[in-house]
């Protein structure tokens, strides 16, 4: 009998956490509700007018993200795949600041 009640009272849980993980959010535009469950609105980076020259010479356009941070799209010589390579909160700050735009430090930046 405590058996079954432990099985239930398991079952039952498990129950609550796939509704509170299935709970739906949504965005109001007007008169429309949005539902915005699994998406994820991501800004698209910016291209600057800087660019960056690593210690091989090689160029590269700046970008810069929604939060001020900045960064160069790299390819990697093992895999040929793209991925961002952070310039860092120093030169983040310039940039932003001579572009008017305001740069929002992330907590792990070392100052």
């Amino acid at each position: 009998m405590i058996q079954m009640r432990r099985l239930f009272a398991l079952l039952l849980l498990t129950l609550c956490i796939g509704l509170v993980a299935n709970a739906q959010t949504y965005i109001r535009s007007g008169n429309t509700f949005i539902s915005s469950k699994g998406e994820r609105i991501k800004a698209e980076p910016t291209k600057t007018k800087f660019t960056w020259k690593d210690s091989k010479g090689r160029e590269y356009p700046v970008y810069i993200s929604s939060s001020g941070s900045c960064f160069v799209i790299r390819v990697s010589s093992k895999t040929g795949k793209e991925y961002k390579s952070y310039l860092g909160p120093e030169i983040s700050e310039q940039i932003c600041k001579e572009l008017g735009i305001k740069y929002k430090a992330n907590k792990n930046d070392r100052t």
